[in-house]
Protein backbone atom coordinates (compact mmCIF):
# COMPACT_ATOMS: atom_id res chain seq x y z
CA UNK A 1 0.00 0.00 0.00
CA UNK A 2 1.34 3.44 -0.86
CA UNK A 3 2.15 5.69 2.08
CA UNK A 4 3.38 9.26 1.95
CA UNK A 5 4.29 11.76 4.63
CA UNK A 6 2.79 15.23 4.47
CA UNK A 7 4.96 18.30 4.94
CA UNK A 8 2.39 19.62 7.43
CA UNK A 9 4.47 19.05 10.56
CA UNK A 10 5.19 21.10 13.67
CA UNK A 11 7.92 20.54 16.26
CA UNK A 12 8.06 21.94 19.78
CA UNK A 13 9.60 21.11 23.14
CA UNK A 14 7.07 20.64 25.94
CA UNK A 15 8.15 19.91 29.52
CA UNK A 16 11.57 18.86 28.27
CA UNK A 17 10.26 16.50 25.57
CA UNK A 18 10.68 17.18 21.85
CA UNK A 19 7.36 16.57 20.11
CA UNK A 20 6.33 16.58 16.47
CA UNK A 21 2.78 16.59 15.13
CA UNK A 22 2.26 15.75 11.49
CA UNK A 23 -0.21 14.51 8.92
CA UNK A 24 0.66 11.15 7.41
CA UNK A 25 -1.14 9.48 4.51
CA UNK A 26 -1.77 5.75 4.45
CA UNK A 27 -4.20 3.69 2.38
CA UNK A 28 -6.27 6.64 1.23
CA UNK A 29 -6.50 8.44 4.58
CA UNK A 30 -4.54 11.28 6.14
CA UNK A 31 -3.79 10.59 9.79
CA UNK A 32 -2.99 13.02 12.57
CA UNK A 33 0.17 11.70 14.26
CA UNK A 34 1.84 12.89 17.47
CA UNK A 35 5.46 11.82 18.06
CA UNK A 36 7.37 12.09 21.36
CA UNK A 37 11.15 11.81 21.13
CA UNK A 38 12.86 9.96 23.95
CA UNK A 39 15.14 12.18 26.01
CA UNK A 40 17.64 9.31 25.85
CA UNK A 41 19.06 8.45 22.45
CA UNK A 42 18.99 5.83 21.27
CA UNK A 43 15.78 5.05 23.16
CA UNK A 44 15.43 1.95 25.32
CA UNK A 45 12.16 1.08 23.56
CA UNK A 46 9.60 2.39 21.11
CA UNK A 47 5.84 2.42 21.64
CA UNK A 48 2.67 2.92 19.60
CA UNK A 49 -0.35 4.24 21.55
CA UNK A 50 -3.84 3.39 20.25
CA UNK A 51 -6.68 5.44 21.76
CA UNK A 52 -10.19 4.35 22.65
CA UNK A 53 -13.68 4.81 21.21
CA UNK A 54 -14.85 8.38 20.58
CA UNK A 55 -11.71 10.06 21.93
CA UNK A 56 -8.41 11.23 20.42
CA UNK A 57 -4.69 10.71 20.88
CA UNK A 58 -3.80 14.07 22.43
CA UNK A 59 -5.60 12.97 25.60
CA UNK A 60 -2.51 10.80 26.15
CA UNK A 61 0.01 13.66 26.11
CA UNK A 62 0.98 13.43 29.78
CA UNK A 63 1.41 9.66 29.61
CA UNK A 64 3.48 9.88 26.43
CA UNK A 65 5.75 12.56 27.92
CA UNK A 66 6.34 10.39 30.98
CA UNK A 67 7.33 7.52 28.70
CA UNK A 68 9.65 9.77 26.68
CA UNK A 69 11.38 11.01 29.84
CA UNK A 70 11.99 7.38 30.82
CA UNK A 71 13.66 6.57 27.51
CA UNK A 72 10.67 5.26 25.55
CA UNK A 73 10.05 6.87 22.15
CA UNK A 74 6.33 7.20 21.41
CA UNK A 75 4.02 7.55 18.42
CA UNK A 76 0.29 8.09 18.85
CA UNK A 77 -2.30 8.71 16.16
CA UNK A 78 -5.97 9.56 15.72
CA UNK A 79 -7.69 6.50 14.29
CA UNK A 80 -10.03 6.49 11.32
CA UNK A 81 -13.29 8.18 12.26
CA UNK A 82 -11.95 9.84 15.39
CA UNK A 83 -10.14 12.97 16.47
CA UNK A 84 -8.53 15.16 13.83
CA UNK A 85 -8.29 12.21 11.44
CA UNK A 86 -12.06 11.70 11.54
CA UNK A 87 -12.78 15.39 11.04
CA UNK A 88 -10.38 15.51 8.10
CA UNK A 89 -12.41 12.89 6.25
CA UNK A 90 -15.91 13.62 7.53
CA UNK A 91 -16.57 10.04 8.67
CA UNK A 92 -16.93 10.59 12.39
CA UNK A 93 -17.38 7.53 14.55
CA UNK A 94 -16.58 5.10 11.73
CA UNK A 95 -13.52 2.88 12.21
CA UNK A 96 -13.99 1.48 8.67
CA UNK A 97 -13.55 -2.11 9.85
CA UNK A 98 -11.04 -4.25 11.70
CA UNK A 99 -9.01 -5.13 8.61
CA UNK A 100 -7.93 -1.53 8.00
CA UNK A 101 -7.54 -0.93 11.74
CA UNK A 102 -4.86 -3.63 11.79
CA UNK A 103 -3.19 -2.23 8.68
CA UNK A 104 -3.08 1.23 10.26
CA UNK A 105 -1.48 -0.10 13.45
CA UNK A 106 1.06 -2.01 11.37
CA UNK A 107 1.89 1.13 9.41
CA UNK A 108 2.30 3.24 12.56
CA UNK A 109 4.49 0.56 14.15
CA UNK A 110 6.83 0.76 11.17
CA UNK A 111 7.03 4.54 11.48
CA UNK A 112 8.16 4.56 15.10
CA UNK A 113 10.19 1.33 15.16
CA UNK A 114 13.99 1.53 15.21
CA UNK A 115 16.24 -1.36 14.20
CA UNK A 116 17.60 -3.10 17.28
CA UNK A 117 15.21 -1.34 19.68
CA UNK A 118 12.34 -3.37 21.22
CA UNK A 119 8.87 -2.20 20.19
CA UNK A 120 5.71 -2.28 22.33
CA UNK A 121 2.00 -1.56 21.89
CA UNK A 122 -0.36 0.22 24.29
CA UNK A 123 -4.10 0.59 23.83
CA UNK A 124 -7.06 1.73 25.91
CA UNK A 125 -10.66 0.45 25.66
CA UNK A 126 -11.36 -0.04 21.93
CA UNK A 127 -7.64 0.57 21.45
CA UNK A 128 -6.86 -2.08 24.06
CA UNK A 129 -9.00 -4.56 22.17
CA UNK A 130 -7.32 -3.62 18.89
CA UNK A 131 -3.76 -4.00 20.18
CA UNK A 132 -4.57 -7.43 21.63
CA UNK A 133 -6.17 -8.48 18.33
CA UNK A 134 -3.22 -7.13 16.35
CA UNK A 135 -0.71 -8.95 18.53
CA UNK A 136 -2.64 -12.21 18.26
CA UNK A 137 -2.99 -11.99 14.49
CA UNK A 138 -0.03 -9.99 13.20
CA UNK A 139 2.92 -10.72 15.48
CA UNK A 140 4.14 -14.10 14.28
CA UNK A 141 7.55 -12.51 13.58
CA UNK A 142 7.76 -11.11 17.12
CA UNK A 143 8.19 -7.47 16.11
CA UNK A 144 5.99 -6.48 19.07
CA UNK A 145 7.88 -7.42 22.24
CA UNK A 146 5.01 -6.69 24.63
CA UNK A 147 1.44 -5.41 24.64
CA UNK A 148 -0.30 -3.32 27.30
CA UNK A 149 -4.11 -3.13 27.35
CA UNK A 150 -6.03 -0.74 29.58
CA UNK A 151 -9.72 -1.60 30.14
CA UNK A 152 -9.81 -3.52 26.84
CA UNK A 153 -13.24 -3.73 25.20
CA UNK A 154 -13.29 -7.53 25.19
CA UNK A 155 -16.81 -7.38 26.59
CA UNK A 156 -18.66 -4.08 26.32
CA UNK A 157 -20.06 -2.67 29.55
CA UNK A 158 -23.76 -2.44 30.27
CA UNK A 159 -23.75 1.20 29.16
CA UNK A 160 -22.99 0.24 25.57
CA UNK A 161 -23.80 -3.47 25.21
CA UNK A 162 -27.25 -4.09 23.70
CA UNK A 163 -29.41 -7.03 24.85
CA UNK A 164 -28.49 -10.27 23.07
CA UNK A 165 -31.48 -10.21 20.71
CA UNK A 166 -30.72 -6.62 19.69
CA UNK A 167 -27.06 -7.52 19.25
CA UNK A 168 -28.03 -10.22 16.76
CA UNK A 169 -30.22 -7.74 14.88
CA UNK A 170 -27.39 -5.20 14.96
CA UNK A 171 -25.02 -7.51 13.10
CA UNK A 172 -27.67 -7.95 10.38
CA UNK A 173 -28.55 -4.25 10.11
CA UNK A 174 -24.94 -3.22 9.57
CA UNK A 175 -24.85 -5.29 6.39
CA UNK A 176 -27.37 -2.83 4.96
CA UNK A 177 -26.77 0.41 6.83
CA UNK A 178 -23.40 0.38 8.64
CA UNK A 179 -23.15 4.18 8.80
CA UNK A 180 -26.17 4.78 11.05
CA UNK A 181 -25.01 6.63 14.16
CA UNK A 182 -25.69 5.44 17.71
CA UNK A 183 -24.97 6.98 21.10
CA UNK A 184 -22.30 5.03 22.95
CA UNK A 185 -24.13 5.41 26.25
CA UNK A 186 -20.83 6.27 27.94
CA UNK A 187 -21.02 9.38 30.13
CA UNK A 188 -18.14 11.41 31.57
CA UNK A 189 -18.96 10.34 35.12
CA UNK A 190 -18.09 6.77 34.09
CA UNK A 191 -14.70 7.81 32.76
CA UNK A 192 -12.77 9.43 35.60
CA UNK A 193 -13.11 11.26 38.90
CA UNK A 194 -10.40 13.67 37.78
CA UNK A 195 -12.37 16.88 37.29
CA UNK A 196 -9.60 18.53 35.29
CA UNK A 197 -9.83 15.72 32.74
CA UNK A 198 -13.64 15.81 32.78
CA UNK A 199 -13.54 19.51 31.94
CA UNK A 200 -10.96 18.94 29.21
CA UNK A 201 -13.07 16.15 27.72
CA UNK A 202 -16.24 18.25 27.73
CA UNK A 203 -14.39 21.16 26.10
CA UNK A 204 -12.64 19.04 23.48
CA UNK A 205 -14.18 19.33 20.03
CA UNK A 206 -12.55 16.06 18.96
CA UNK A 207 -14.42 13.97 21.53
CA UNK A 208 -17.62 12.23 20.42
CA UNK A 209 -20.64 10.70 22.12
CA UNK A 210 -21.62 8.46 19.20
CA UNK A 211 -20.25 5.97 16.72
CA UNK A 212 -21.60 4.08 13.72
CA UNK A 213 -23.46 0.80 14.04
CA UNK A 214 -20.70 -0.68 11.91
CA UNK A 215 -18.04 0.31 14.43
CA UNK A 216 -20.09 -1.02 17.34
CA UNK A 217 -20.66 -4.32 15.55
CA UNK A 218 -16.95 -4.65 14.77
CA UNK A 219 -16.02 -4.07 18.43
CA UNK A 220 -18.47 -6.68 19.72
CA UNK A 221 -17.40 -9.28 17.16
CA UNK A 222 -13.70 -8.64 17.70
CA UNK A 223 -14.07 -8.98 21.47
CA UNK A 224 -15.42 -12.49 21.08
CA UNK A 225 -12.72 -13.42 18.59
CA UNK A 226 -9.92 -12.21 20.86
CA UNK A 227 -11.33 -14.09 23.85
CA UNK A 228 -11.37 -17.29 21.79
CA UNK A 229 -7.77 -16.81 20.69
CA UNK A 230 -6.36 -16.05 24.15
CA UNK A 231 -4.79 -19.54 24.49
CA UNK A 232 -2.66 -18.84 21.39
CA UNK A 233 -1.05 -15.65 22.73
CA UNK A 234 2.76 -15.73 22.60
CA UNK A 235 3.53 -12.05 23.30
CA UNK A 236 4.07 -10.77 26.87
CA UNK A 237 0.95 -8.94 28.04
CA UNK A 238 0.04 -6.46 30.79
CA UNK A 239 -3.67 -5.95 31.50
CA UNK A 240 -5.28 -3.30 33.72
CA UNK A 241 -8.99 -2.92 34.52
CA UNK A 242 -11.17 -1.45 37.27
CA UNK A 243 -13.59 -4.01 38.64
CA UNK A 244 -16.45 -1.48 38.62
CA UNK A 245 -15.91 -0.19 35.06
CA UNK A 246 -19.28 0.40 33.35
CA UNK A 247 -17.94 1.21 29.87
CA UNK A 248 -16.08 -2.07 29.38
CA UNK A 249 -16.70 -5.14 31.52
CA UNK A 250 -13.80 -6.27 33.70
CA UNK A 251 -15.13 -9.83 33.45
CA UNK A 252 -13.93 -9.93 29.84
CA UNK A 253 -10.39 -9.11 30.93
CA UNK A 254 -10.55 -11.69 33.72
CA UNK A 255 -11.62 -14.34 31.23
CA UNK A 256 -8.94 -13.36 28.71
CA UNK A 257 -6.23 -13.47 31.37
CA UNK A 258 -7.37 -16.82 32.75
CA UNK A 259 -7.28 -18.33 29.25
CA UNK A 260 -3.74 -17.16 28.44
CA UNK A 261 -1.05 -19.87 28.31
CA UNK A 262 0.22 -20.75 31.78
CA UNK A 263 3.87 -20.20 30.85
CA UNK A 264 3.27 -16.83 29.16
CA UNK A 265 4.86 -13.69 30.61
CA UNK A 266 1.63 -12.03 31.74
CA UNK A 267 0.30 -9.66 34.40
CA UNK A 268 -3.23 -8.54 35.28
CA UNK A 269 -3.73 -5.63 37.65
CA UNK A 270 -7.42 -5.64 38.62
CA UNK A 271 -8.14 -2.44 40.53
CA UNK A 272 -10.67 -3.27 43.21
CA UNK A 273 -13.41 -0.95 44.40
CA UNK A 274 -12.98 1.54 41.55
CA UNK A 275 -15.68 2.27 38.97
CA UNK A 276 -13.77 4.42 36.50
CA UNK A 277 -12.90 3.52 32.93
CA UNK A 278 -9.81 5.72 32.50
CA UNK A 279 -7.54 4.65 35.33
CA UNK A 280 -4.58 6.52 33.84
CA UNK A 281 -6.33 9.77 34.84
CA UNK A 282 -7.17 8.70 38.40
CA UNK A 283 -5.29 10.62 41.10
CA UNK A 284 -6.32 8.53 44.12
CA UNK A 285 -5.00 5.09 43.22
CA UNK A 286 -2.61 3.50 45.70
CA UNK A 287 0.00 3.12 42.96
CA UNK A 288 1.33 5.13 40.00
CA UNK A 289 -0.19 3.43 36.95
CA UNK A 290 1.90 5.19 34.31
CA UNK A 291 5.04 4.34 36.27
CA UNK A 292 3.86 0.71 36.41
CA UNK A 293 3.48 0.73 32.62
CA UNK A 294 6.93 2.28 32.25
CA UNK A 295 8.67 -0.22 34.50
CA UNK A 296 6.88 -3.15 32.85
CA UNK A 297 8.20 -2.06 29.45
CA UNK A 298 11.73 -1.34 30.64
CA UNK A 299 11.93 -4.67 32.46
CA UNK A 300 11.38 -6.41 29.12
CA UNK A 301 13.80 -4.37 27.06
CA UNK A 302 16.66 -6.81 27.63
Amino acid sequence: MDATVSTESKTATVDGVEETTEWVENAGRKFYVHNYKSVKQPPAATLTIVHGLCEHIDRYEDMARAFAKAGIQVLGFDQRGFGKTGRQHGRLGDSEGNTVVDLDIEFMNRRVAIDGVPHFLFGHSMGGLNVLAYTLGKNSDGHVKGVLASAPALVAGKAILPPRIIELVLHQVVKIAPSIQKSTGITVDMMTSNQKEVERFNAGVENLSHCTLGTLSQIIKRGGEVLEKAPTMTTPVFLVHADGDKATDCEGTRKFYSNLPEALDKEFKEVKGVQYHELHFEENLDFDLVEAYTQWILARVN
